[in-house]
């Protein structure tokens, strides 16, 4: 998809879950307060904002005449509003006069006998507790799901669209009581090895205060290049957990599996790489299988930290790519590279520490994911890769005895988003990890720095001499492309940072719709420019005690000692710019540190990071 104009994403990150079994919407229509006000102040809606409620509060929320408010707001008896109110994720406490209309989003409103509203209320994501005869001159309505939306600049801008609304129904959770659900849902992204994954069977939800019980029985079926009952399209999934505590607490929990997983996900979203698999024959990842069991803890607190420990048994398989329906199908798949073969033993520390402003369109705020992984086989199957890696090549494998492998590796992801004013943002972001301690990873393991999320400017994992710093490919790239171009690189470092301002497009005026981003229909363009840079590399671990001389280091230019980081001078670099609408990007990059190649032009169904 480099060179070329490349779709690879899915609008607004969908989560790749999809349910055929949706409870249906329930909208009752507003009531006049003076007709029905004690069943208007006591309705509770349930399923989704209607579209045009949620333009409508967005359209009042956005007004220059507005009073706006962010978290909880009181207004005492003896104090006045003149014109509208707005309250965004905070709880309104009312019992002065407010002369505009009233919108409470994402929080309760409370009115106390004395408050006067003398234009209507409205409240999503919310409860209403007033007086059984409350002075609401104009329409009370409340829906209990929440407001969804983003921000561009100081303005709001609501999820309508039916695709991001139909997957927040399926994942809204019941506040209390007892949900027991037939499921038919996909659970990955549509990919060159298993095609669209559909999971069936029963999903129960329970709870009781602050405790929480989940329990889940899939069925996998595959659908591959054909829908065929086998082996390799069937699997499944169960899972059970317990979780206490609202805001802060913690949750055990077990899963059986026997699925498809990929490599290096750090890399793009599901969504971008199904896209591209299925417009373009070009899946951007490696997959195996694994089949196994295993337990966790964890310990969370507030929507984004959460500190958890697992540890599991399991046997990892190689998967083959399979010829997938895709709509270009004269692009021939790229072959799924071999993986190591056994049983693993895993003890996974994951955390993450999450203080975004909001998490699908952060304007400020630090975003942390770590994880450390402590692996050992008694005797793993090692899977060809390039020479020079400690590996035999395709014919040497044959009869090789498996080898006991044990390892430690490490991956932290920090971004770190900053607001320099309503209408512009610097944010920065570090990807790096990889071998900590013990043997050399195993293939499902390793990394690489290549492609459209980390170094667009370069072709993915595209060989550029006989060592590849991308990709850590050694020797003749026909054998590296034989192989099906696997991430070969035990360590990583990537800085990635970007400079974004609001742009305004209108071919029929500068109408005042508070919805700033893209509009079809309207001849509206609205969203960011970005100016980035990047730089990262990938190396090897010489694992040996001494010193290398400067001969070796010119003879093997990939391996470094475990206590170095290669020279930034060595490393890959390039820059970029394009205009992010929220939806999609449309971006150039272009190589700086190495001369001779063309910029590549993409696009992205989503944001960069």
């Amino acid at each position: 998809m480099m060179n070329s104009m490349t779709a690879a994403g899915h609008a607004r990150s969908v989560r790749g879950r999809v349910t055929l079994a949706l409870v249906l919407l329930s909208s009752v229509g507003a009531f006049s307060a003076r007709d029905a006000q004690a069943q208007a102040q006591r309705e509770r809606r349930l399923g989704g904002v209607p579209r045009d409620v949620a333009l409508e509060v967005t359209h009042l929320f956005n007004a220059r005449t507005t009073r706006r408010v962010r978290g909880d707001f009181a207004l005492v008896a003896t104090d006045t509003v003149r014109g509208n109110l707005a309250i965004l994720n905070g709880n309104a406490r009312l019992a002065g006069v407010v002369t505009g209309d009233v919108v409470v989003l994402n929080g309760d409103a409370f009115l106390a006998a004395e408050a006067r509203l003398e234009k209507g209320l409205t409240v999503l994501g919310g409860t209403l507790d007033a007086p059984e005869h409350p002075k609401v001159v104009g329409e009370i309505r409340v829906w209990s799901a929440r407001y969804r939306y983003e921000e561009s600049g100081d303005t709001l801008v609501a999820n309508t669209d039916l695709l991001s609304r139909f997957s927040q129904w399926v994942t809204d959770e019941d506040e209390g009581g007892t949900r027991s659900q037939l499921f038919v849902t996909t659970a990955h992204t549509y990919n060159r090895v298993e095609g669209l994954p559909i999971f069936v069977g029963p999903r129960f939800r329970t709870r009781s205060g602050n405790t929480r019980v989940r329990a889940e029985l899939f069925g996998i079926f595959r659908t591959g290049d054909r829908l065929v009952w086998n082996d390799e399209n069937l699997g499944h999934r169960a899972l059970f957990e317990v979780k206490q505590g609202d805001k802060a607490g913690f949750a055990v929990g077990a899963r059986l599996f026997d699925e498809v997983d990929a490599m290096e996900r750090w890399q793009l979203s599901d969504g971008e790489v199904g896209l591209a698999t299925l417009l373009f024959s070009r899946d951007y990842r490696d997959y195996w299988e694994r089949h196994g069991t295993q337990g966790y803890v964890s310990l969370f607190a507030g929507q984004g930290h959460e500190l958890k420990v697992s540890y599991g048994e399991e046997r990892w398989n190689s998967r083959r790519a399979r010829d997938v329906f895709r709509l270009d199908d004269d692009i021939a798949l790229r072959p799924n590279p071999q993986g190591d073969q056994g049983v693993m033993r895993l003890l996974t520390v994951s955390g993450t520490f999450d203080t975004r402003s909001n998490p699908r369109n952060p304007l400020s705020g630090w975003y942390l994911r770590g994880e450390y992984e402590r692996g050992n086989s008694d005797a793993l199957e090692l899977a060809p890769l390039t020479a020079g890696l400690g590996r035999p090549d395709g014919l040497a494998r044959i009869g090789l005895a498996p080898t006991a492998v044990s390892y430690g590796r490490a991956f932290f992801d920090l971004r770190r988003y900053n607001r320099l004013g309503p209408n512009a943002q610097l944010n920065v972001r570090a990807a790096f990890g990889g071998w900590m301690h013990g043997d050399a990873l195993p293939v499902q393991r390793r990394l690489s720095v290549s492609g459209i999320d980390a170094l667009p400017g370069f072709d993915f994992r595209r060989s550029l001499g006989t060592n590849d710093i991308g990709t850590c490919a050694t020797g003749d790239e026909a054998f590296y492309v034989s192989l099906g171009r696997p991430a070969q690189c035990e360590r990583m470092a990537l800085l990635q940072v970007e400079w974004k301002g609001d742009f305004r497009f209108g071919l029929f005026g500068d109408e005042d719709e508070g919805d700033r981003r893209w509009q079809l229909g309207r001849g509206r363009a609205d969203g960011t420019w970005v100016v980035f840079a990047n730089s990262g590399r990938g190396w090897l671990v010489n694992r040996a005690s001494g010193t290398r001389s400067a001969a070796d280091v010119a003879a093997d230019p990939l391996r470094f000692g475990r206590n170095r980081v290669p020279d930034l001078g060595t490393w890959r670099t390039d820059i970029g710019g394009g205009f992010d609408f929220g939806d999609f990007g449309v971006y150039v990059a272009q190589a700086v540190s190495q001369s001779g190649l063309s910029p590549n032009i993409y696009v992205r169904l989503g944001r960069r990071f």
